[in-house]
């Protein structure tokens, strides 16, 4: 079974999806999820076409949890980086896609484990687990550790983790290094830290980070750029590998670096008027 996924109140993903879905029914069986209430467990897919931006990819992916298919993301946002199709290169790469013919690309998936005393909430997560002091609040610690090993004291306006998928996002953006999406790594990147010497920091995917608020500091965890949950001295988030990875169905002609060049402008050189 195929799942077509998108946002109802997007006239654009609907009437894209309406263009997709006949074609598809005469080469599998196909259903459609617009209100965002699909059962994975119930009725799982065997490819997940996602309609929107690669915000939408996230959440489908966050979905799927630990039972991953492929997923193929047709653009319908600003950068589209995770999505990598247009709706004309989907609709010529149809039987390819049922066919299981497309390239994919796999990237790590992480499992969060928030824990406030003796609860303790679960999440799979793409691309990034932010930890930031409010505004209004002063400078706050988080200490990492690695497989019990202190890594440091994050003393300043808070902690990006990310995935390699997600080093293109917030982590790019406060000056964390690009990691390749394949790479079996995380990436410790500090939010305007009290000291110059405290720089991004690439660790194995393998072993188990553990982030502790101490005192009574007080922070926001957001995961994906959803939802914000306020941590508090005493609590703590570990970060592991998930077990299953995450895969993204590949743009047939280009490569993770045309990719990069195409979206970040890289190599382009400006025209300099002589008079």
């Amino acid at each position: 079974m195929i799942l077509l996924v998108g946002d109802k109140s997007r006239s654009d993903v609907v009437h894209a999806i309406a263009q997709v879905e006949p074609l598809l029914r005469e080469l599998a069986d196909v259903v459609v999820d617009t209100d965002g209430d699909h059962d994975f467990v119930a009725n799982p897919p065997s490819l997940v076409i996602n309609f929107g931006g690669d915000g939408s990819i996230l959440r489908v992916a966050g979905r799927l949890g630990e039972r991953q298919v492929p997923l193929l993301g047709v653009n319908f946002g600003k950068f589209g980086f995770l999505a990598e199709y247009e709706l004309p290169e989907l609709l010529v790469n149809l039987q390819n896609a049922v066919d299981g013919k497309l390239p994919t690309r796999q990237s790590l998936l992480l499992k969060v484990t928030v824990t406030r005393g003796t609860e303790s909430t679960e999440r799979i997560v793409v691309n990034d687990v932010v930890l930031q002091r409010a505004p209004d609040h002063r400078m706050s610690h988080v200490f990492a550790y690695y497989d019990d090993a202190l890594l440091a004291d994050y003393f300043g306006d808070g902690l990006i983790l990310s995935t390699p998928l997600g080093s293109t996002a917030y982590n790019l953006a406060a000056g964390g290094a690009l990691l390749h999406p394949e790479l079996e790594a995380v990436i410790l990147t500090p939010l305007c830290p009290h000291t110059l010497s405290l720089r991004p920091l690439v660790v194995p995917a393998g072993g188990v980070l553990k982030l502790k608020v101490e005192g009574d500091d007080s922070l926001a965890l957001t995961m994906d750029g959803e939802g914000t949950t306020e941590l508090h001295g005493g609590d703590s988030v570990e970060i592991r590998e998930a077990a299953t990875p995450l895969t993204l169905i590949a743009h047939p002609t280009r490569s993770y670096f045309d990719t990069l060049r195409l979206k970040f402008d890289w190599s382009k050189r400006t025209t300099v008027s002589r008079t």
